[in-house]
């Protein structure tokens, strides 16, 4: 029985030194550039587009998954922490009521139509830079943290533009549907920073927020 222990627990300390491994940068180019500190950066609320012309790019996924429309300031909320807690600057937070309604209308493009729209929402809102963070699909955990019928799944998205120019200086995407370590060992690192529990859509879209942060240089 110890020898079996034993084996099983090599097995895991080797798959968390595999993805370890895996996750390192294999050149300083893959390392994310900061952000230099006099630039302002603008943070957006949070918006989900639902049809492909309110996206700045990609698509809109097979069977999306909504969230409520009370998820979304409270995505807000977060991400506000995230950033004043995880980083060493000073953001403006634009307000939700400052949102344009074209931002989230309907429109009858197939294309991703809305980088533009952003663009000028950002010159009105006097930004340099401006933080867009999306959220593309949606499914909140079904259970508990104990043990769940459906787990939580959610994609999220996060744009930095330059107003002045309408350029994207990067994008982070997270996506992500827990699983149990049994279906999946590489996610052992994930499954003991979630102390074996099954967390809610809000937890992973957290855990976007602080990817974001660092793939984006903040």
């Amino acid at each position: 029985m110890r020898t079996r222990l034993h084996i099983l627990l090599l097995i895991v300390l080797c798959l968390a030194l595999a993805v370890s491994c895996a996750r390192r940068p294999r050149s300083t180019a893959e390392v994310p550039r900061p952000i230099s500190s006099s630039f302002k950066i603008s943070v957006a609320p949070f918006t989900q587009p639902t049809n492909a012309s309110q996206l700045i790019v990609g698509r809109i996924p097979e069977d999306q998954g909504r969230i409520p429309d009370d998820m979304l300031p409270a995505l807000d909320m977060k991400l506000r922490e995230v950033l004043l807690t995880d980083t060493k600057r000073q953001y403006n937070f634009i307000v939700r009521q400052n949102l344009p309604p074209d931002l989230t209308e309907f429109h009858s493009s197939e294309q991703p139509q809305a980088l533009p729209l952003w663009e000028a929402y950002g010159k009105k809102q006097g930004a340099q830079l401006l933080l867009i963070p999306q959220v593309l699909d949606w499914h909140q955990r079904e259970g508990s943290k104990a043990g769940v019928t459906q787990s939580a799944h959610v994609r999220v998205e996060f744009f930095l533009l330059k107003v002045d120019d309408g350029t994207l200086m990067n994008r982070s995407i997270f996506e992500e549907k827990q699983v149990g370590l049994t279906e999946n060992l590489l996610t052992v690192g994930s499954f003991f920073k979630r102390r074996g529990t099954w967390v809610t859509a809000e937890d992973l879209t957290v855990d976007g927020m602080r990817k974001a942060v660092k793939d984006l240089g903040l």
